[in-house]
C-alpha cells in the first residue's frame, strides 16, 4: 500500500512537470506551451543581468591584459574576478587602463543593482561583499554581471593583442537560474538560446544566450562548476523512478503469497496505472499539439525593466533616456524622481570632491530613496508597516497579512488553518512588527514606531499569558472538584452499605445532658 502512495505522488509530479514543454516549429523557431498549474517566480525581461549588453560587448575589440594588473583597479567585482580579464579597446582614443576598468566596473554595479531592483531587492542592503555572500540569489547575480563585464583573457594571448570576447559559460546562467528560483512555466527559463523578433520596418532584434560549454573552459567565462542540477530531465528521471517502483512491486523477495494475493497485485489498478504512465511518457515527446502554445518566450512577454527605471530628463524626448539619474551631469532636481539622493556606490570614493563638486562625479552612485519609496529610480511607493502589522494582528487569522503583502498562496493556507491554529499567526505578529519585512516588491516602509511595537507585544503576551493561567487554574479546580467528589460519593456509599448490613447494632447511643458540669443521665 505504501509503494501505491508512493507512485500516485510521484505520478502527480510528473503530470505537472510534463505540462510546460518547448518544441521547435518547421520553421525553426521555438513553441512553448504553458503549465496551468504553475506559478511564475522571479521571471523578469531580460531574464538574467546582462543579457541585452551581450552583442554589444560582443561587437568591441577587446585586448589582453597583462596577468595580475587589471585586478589591482578592481573595486565591485574584485572577489568575483579571479582570473585575468580582457578589457575594450576605446577608438581612435588613449585611455588610461584605470579609467577603462572604472568604466567597466561601473557598467557591472549598474547591472546589478538594476536587475535587484527588477526581483524586488533593496540593492543597498548588499553594498558589501559579506552580505552578498549570504544570499545565494544575489551572490550568483553577482558572479554574473562580473563574468559578463569581465570576459576572461584567451588562453596564451600576449599582452596587448586583439582577442575575441568570451561569454560567460552557461554554468553560472545555471546556478542563477537555480539559486533564484526562476520560473517562467513554459520551459523558456533556459541559458542556451537564440531568439529573433521582429521590429518593423525589417529591423530584425536577436537576443542570443550563453555558451553551450560548461566551465571552467577555454571558450568561455566562468568559475568552476558545481553540482549545477538539470532543470530538463525531472520528468524522465520520474518516469523511470515510477518504472523502477512497479519492478519492485512485482519482482521482490516476499513470503509465498496466496493465489487471491496474487491476483490482487496483478490486478486492474496495476494496468490502469500503467496505461496513464505509458500515456505520459507518450505525451513527453510532444506527438500531441493539441494545447495553447505561443511562440514568444513568457519572459519576453514581460516588460524591460530597463526601459520601465529608465530616466527622461524633463522636457526632453525619450530618445535622451539614460539608465540612471545619477550619472554626472544630472541637475538635483532631475535625480531619484524627487524621492531619494544620490549616494557614491564604491565602498571608498576615488577622490575627495573639490568645493561645489556633486558627489556623482566621484564615480558610480546610485539612488537612496526616502522611507516610503524603493526601486532604482524611486518611483514605487512602499507598502506600510504600520498597516501589515495591525491586519496581521487583528486579521493575522484570516491570512490578511499576507494578502496585503503580495503573497496570496501563502495568504490562502493561512485562511484555511485559521493562521497555523495560532501559530503562524503569533510568528507573523513578530516578524512583521519587529522589523521592515519583505514584501513581494521591496520592503515595506519604516512607519511603525518601534515603542509601540514592543508595547503592543508586552501587552499581548502579558494578556495571552492571564488567560493562559486563568485557564489552567479553572481546569485544576475542576479536576480537584471531581476528584473530592468521588471521593465523597464513595465514602457515603460504603457507609450508607454498612448500615444496612449492621442496622441499629452500629448506630450510637443517644446521650442526653441537663446543664454544665451535669452528669450523664
Amino acid at each position: 500500500m505504501t509503494l501505491v502512495r508512493m507512485e500516485l505522488l510521484l505520478l502527480l509530479v510528473v503530470v505537472t512537470s510534463s505540462t510546460q514543454v518547448s518544441m521547435s516549429g518547421g520553421d525553426g523557431d521555438v513553441i512553448y506551451t504553458n503549465n496551468p498549474i504553475c506559478i511564475k517566480n522571479r521571471c523578469v525581461n531580460p531574464l538574467t543581468p546582462g543579457l541585452n549588453d551581450l552583442p554589444r560587448l560582443g561587437g568591441l575589440v577587446w585586448q589582453c591584459s597583462e596577468p595580475g594588473v587589471v585586478q589591482e583597479y578592481l573595486h565591485f567585482c574584485r572577489a568575483a574576478v579571479d582570473y585575468d580579464p580582457a578589457v575594450p579597446s576605446p577608438e581612435n582614443t588613449s585611455t588610461a587602463l584605470d579609467a577603462i576598468v572604472q568604466a567597466q566596473d561601473s557598467a557591472a554595479s549598474t547591472m546589478f543593482v538594476y536587475h535587484l531592483g527588477a526581483l524586488g531587492y533593496e540593492a543597498w542592503d548588499f553594498k558589501h561583499q559579506e552580505d552578498r555572500d549570504l544570499d545565494p540569489c544575489v551572490s550568483k547575480i553577482y558572479e554574473m554581471v562580473c563574468y559578463t563585464y569581465f570576459p576572461k583573457n584567451q588562453a596564451g594571448c600576449k599582452s596587448g593583442s586583439q582577442i575575441p570576447y568570451l561569454k560567460p559559460c552557461k554554468t553560472p546562467c545555471e546556478k542563477y537560474l537555480e539559486a533564484c528560483q526562476v520560473e517562467c512555466c513554459d520551459n523558456s527559463a533556459t541559458c542556451v538560446f537564440e531568439l529573433t523578433s521582429d521590429l518593423g520596418g525589417g529591423e530584425v532584434s536577436t537576443v542570443t544566450g550563453y555558451v553551450d560549454q560548461k566551465s571552467p573552459s577555454a571558450v568561455c567565462t566562468g568559475h568552476s562548476a558545481s553540482s549545477a542540477s538539470s532543470r530538463a530531465g525531472a520528468p524522465l528521471q520520474l518516469l523511470l523512478a515510477l518504472f523502477g517502483l512497479q519492478l519492485a512491486r512485482l519482482g521482490s523477495d516476499m513470503p509465498k503469497a496466496s493465489e487471491s494475493d496474487c491476483q490482487r497485485g496483478t490486478g486492474p489498478r496495476n494496468w490502469i496505472l500503467l496505461s496513464v504512465l505509458a500515456g505520459c511518457a507518450v505525451s513527453l515527446q510532444g506527438c500531441s499539439l493539441a494545447v495553447p502554445t505561443h511562440s514568444r518566450a513568457n519572459w519576453r512577454r514581460k516588460p524591460d525593466y530597463l526601459i520601465k527605471y529608465e530616466h527622461v530628463p524633463p522636457g526632453q524626448p525619450p530618445s535622451t533616456a539614460i539608465l540612471n539619474s545619477c550619472t554626472p551631469g544630472a541637475a538635483a532636481r532631475e535625480v531619484c524622481s524627487g524621492h531619494g539622493q544620490c549616494m557614491p556606490w564604491s565602498h571608498s570614493p576615488l577622490k575627495l570632491a573639490a568645493p561645489g563638486e556633486s558627489i556623482v562625479n566621484l564615480g558610480v552612485a546610485f539612488c537612496e530613496c526616502d522611507s516610503g519609496w524603493a526601486d532604482p529610480e524611486c518611483r514605487t511607493q512602499r507598502k506600510s508597516q504600520l498597516k501589515a502589522f495591525f491586519l496581521s494582528l487583528f486579521g493575522g487569522f484570516f491570512g490578511l497579512d499576507r494578502f496585503y503583502l503580495g503573497f496570496p498562496i501563502s495568504g490562502l493556507i493561512k485562511l484555511v488553518t485559521l493562521g497555523g491554529l495560532g501559530t503562524w499567526w503569533l510568528y507573523d505578529v513578530v516578524r512583521i512588527g519587529s522589523a521592515p519585512v519583505y514584501a513581494k516588491d521591496f520592503r515595506v516602509s519604516n512607519d511603525l514606531a518601534h515603542w509601540v511595537f514592543v508595547l503592543i507585544a508586552v501587552l499581548l503576551f502579558t494578556g495571552v499569558g492571564i488567560v493562559y493561567s486563568l485557564y489552567s487554574y479553572g481546569g485544576y479546580r475542576k479536576l480537584k472538584r471531581a476528584e473530592a467528589e468521588k471521593t465523597h460519593g464513595d465514602l457515603d456509599v460504603s457507609m450508607d452499605r454498612s448500615e444496612g448490613m449492621q442496622g441499629a447494632r452500629l448506630r450510637p447511643a443517644a446521650f442526653g445532658y441537663s446543664g454544665y458540669g451535669s452528669t450523664i443521665s
